[in-house]
């Protein structure tokens, strides 16, 4: 794994035009270096699809970055120039989105959306930019992948369709890929098939992979580190069997103790533990620590002031867990 991280991120927030108060990242930070993988975890609405558009330059008009900084191989990312990005998007950066029947056009075949993202970034002709869509196709595990490029996304499984999004956002060999949600939807078995598949070409390729999700139990399973986000922060950072065995913020716990486990029974007799309590809207103006509304921890202190991340443990709790708390 190389030292240097290929893509840094430092301080990035985004707001809501028209809106001064509304901040849906209120400053996140984390770096990937090649043959890792990031897992970047957290409830509906914390912020973790927003983080990936913006390093894609895809966010919705609404919305806009106000501040902080997305590197890439060292240099600054124009996420403001859609022109720009598209020379990056695909070539440099993959992204998997979450719904692959949506992420696909149903009145093309599979086969010429996969040879259009090459033909995007390379002169080649088609036939030559089609015979290397097909062979993608078959590094996929897709059956007979020369007949299936000429079908169209309808009358492939879901499993079918999300393979055919990763070959097209790997199609030029890109350093960076971002899967969003890539196993939503899918049964559990297709579900571990699409994870291995991922693995093996981070591995094969040497490329930074991002893996967005709720599902901790594949992050336990594929993931070298664990960005945790509540409401526009990253509260908490660490290797992943680290994060698993002692998390330090209130909140990873609490997300850890709600994840259902075969044959678990609560001590309270509860069918699944939750975390009490709302996430703050995106308009909040409350000073403090996003998470101290919900925190059985919580001080004068974080209802004042927020954390900053701790340089060692990458935990911003003012007061994280020890070993004897949790014990």
């Amino acid at each position: 794994m190389s030292a240097d991280p290929i893509l840094s991120v430092r301080d990035l927030q985004i707001g809501v035009r028209g809106m001064p108060s509304a901040r849906i990242l209120r400053g996140v930070s984390f770096d990937v270096s090649r043959g890792e993988t990031l897992a970047i975890v957290g409830e509906s609405g914390c912020g973790k699809s927003v983080t990936s558009l913006a390093i894609m330059g895809l966010l919705p008009e609404a919305l806009d970055k106000t501040g902080g900084q997305i590197r890439f191989e060292g240099a600054e990312l124009p996420v403001a120039s859609n022109s720009a990005m598209r020379k990056i998007r695909g070539k440099r950066i993959g992204m998997v989105f979450q719904e692959p029947m949506s992420a696909l056009n149903p009145v093309h075949t599979i086969g010429r959306q996969v040879a259009e993202v090459i033909l995007e970034h390379e002169r080649i002709p088609k036939a030559a930019a089609h015979a290397r869509a097909v062979d993608l196709l078959g590094q996929m595990g897709l059956p007979d992948p020369a007949a299936l490029a000429l079908d169209y996304p309808h009358r492939l499984s879901g499993g079918q369709r999300q393979r055919v999004v990763i070959a097209m956002a790997l199609a030029c060999a890109p350093d960076l890929l971002i899967a969003d949600e890539p196993t939503t939807a899918l049964d559990v078995t297709v579900q571990a098939q699409i994870m291995a598949l991922l693995d093996r070409m981070k591995r094969e390729r040497n490329i930074a992979l991002i893996l967005i999700t709720h599902n901790l139990g594949l992050v336990a399973q594929t993931a070298d580190r664990v960005a945790v986000m509540y409401a526009g922060h990253a509260v908490e950072q660490a290797p992943v069997r680290e994060l698993f065995a002692l998390p330090r913020h209130p909140y990873t716990a609490g997300l850890l103790r709600a994840t259902p486990r075969p044959g678990r029974v609560p001590l309270d007799g509860k069918p699944m533990a939750e975390i009490p309590g709302m996430v703050p809207a995106i308009t909040d103006p409350a000073p403090g620590c996003r998470f101290a509304p919900r925190c059985e921890r919580a001080s004068d202190l974080c209802l004042r002031s927020v954390p900053r991340p701790d340089a060692q443990t990458g935990t911003a709790c003012h007061h994280p867990l020890s070993e004897r708390s949790l014990a």
